[in-house]
């Protein structure tokens, strides 16, 4: 009992660790997808007090699905375990460290960095405000979640995850569901095969205001535990995950420095009621639409008010793993990577960047 109290302290410890990170991280990776805009040939779209020649940004697309692919890769379900189960009535807690690997100086068909652009950036000491590029993004995005397994009857097990992402604002939650077909027989014939199961994950990000984003993991895997001397227990496995990333974004602003009310000089809306427009309405009629001071031209930033395309990327990545287990103690660490180029399946998205991996690590207890 003594020995298993000091590993449940040690496993506290790691979570008032990862707690700690959290609260003193910034935000330099935060995604800011209204930056990803292009200007129509021959104009320049954010200069929007060009009244006569002014046209419209237009949402960079391609950006925004490289961009979207390689985060949604990132904190896609990990599928972190063996194909055994932890058994009917078996619980295991632990804390999970994933270290994604971005293309964070990829160059898009548009030409644009998209990490670059598309990433908050550093504060200027001199302004004390986010710089408008970012100069230096993370080639690593980690994630660190708190994980609970709990095992049922006919070899079922369902899980949770809530973690966050470093150096963003963003959380991360989600749960997960496998069947282990096969798992738990020592002898006979069909004590020589491995244990197999099937399950699938899901992973969706909290804390942004511009964009949704979720990942659906479905994966299979075959693991075989070996027992070494003093009742450890070390399982190697192998898997395969099909990977679903839906990608939403909220209505965007594309000139984020420039704000329309102010541009326009705005009195309120086209409506009865308004002190600023006349009986009968502006032109005659009541539109609802901005009422603006300042003279043709100045209603130009309303127009760049605009959403992204709705994303849905799929991607294949193989798994492999390897778990210890000493009592009560549980650690593992795994590796997942692309088995082929994310453009495969998504090239009429413009998804253009190379192969990722994310390793991951974990620690906890298993009763």
């Amino acid at each position: 009992m003594r020995r298993h109290r000091k590993v449940v302290f040690a496993f506290a410890s790691l979570v008032t660790v990862c707690a700690a990170a959290r609260s003193a991280g910034a935000a330099p990776m935060d995604v800011v997808p209204d930056r990803l805009s292009l200007s129509p040939p021959g104009t320049n779209c954010q200069d929007v007090t060009a009244s006569a020649s002014y046209q419209p940004c237009l949402p960079n697309n391609v950006s925004w699905s490289n961009l979207m692919s390689e985060l949604g890769f990132a904190i896609a379900p990990t599928a972190f375990h063996p194909a055994r189960t932890t058994g009917f009535g078996g619980f295991a807690l632990s804390v999970e460290a994933s270290f994604a690997h971005i293309n964070a100086n990829a160059t898009d068909s548009t030409h644009t960095q998209y990490w670059h652009v598309g990433t908050q950036g550093s504060v200027n000491p001199s302004t004390n405000a986010f710089s408008s590029v970012n100069q230096d993004p993370d080639s690593i995005l980690q994630i660190y979640m708190l994980k609970a397994r709990k095992g049922l009857p006919f070899g079922l097990e369902i899980a949770g995850a809530l973690g966050y992402i470093a150096n963003t604002s963003l959380w991360v939650g989600g749960a997960d569901v496998r069947w282990a077909l096969l798992e738990g027989f020592r002898t006979g014939i069909l004590g020589y095969l491995p244990d197999i199961a099937v399950g699938g994950g899901v992973r969706t990000v909290g804390g942004a205001s511009s964009f949704f984003l979720t990942t659906v993991g479905i994966d299979g895997q075959i693991s075989k535990p070996f027992t070494l001397i003093d009742s450890a227990v070390l399982t190697p496995y192998l898997g395969v995950q099909r990977l679903i990333i839906f990608a939403d974004s909220t209505v965007v602003n594309l000139t984020p420095s420039v704000d329309p009310l102010q541009q326009c000089g705005y009195q309120g809306t086209n409506v009865p009621g308004n002190p600023n427009v006349p009986v009968g309405g502006v032109g005659g009629s009541y539109t609802g639409a901005p009422v603006c001071k300042n003279g043709s031209g100045s209603t130009n930033d309303f127009n760049n008010l605009t959403t992204f395309e709705k994303d849905r990327i799929h991607r294949w990545r193989g798994i492999a793993g390897l778990t210890y287990k000493y009592e009560v103690l549980y650690l593992g660490g795994q590796l997942a990577w692309d088995l082929e180029s994310p453009s495969a399946e998504n090239a009429n998205l413009g998804v253009s960047g190379s192969k990722q991996w994310t390793l991951s690590l974990e620690a906890g207890v298993s009763f």
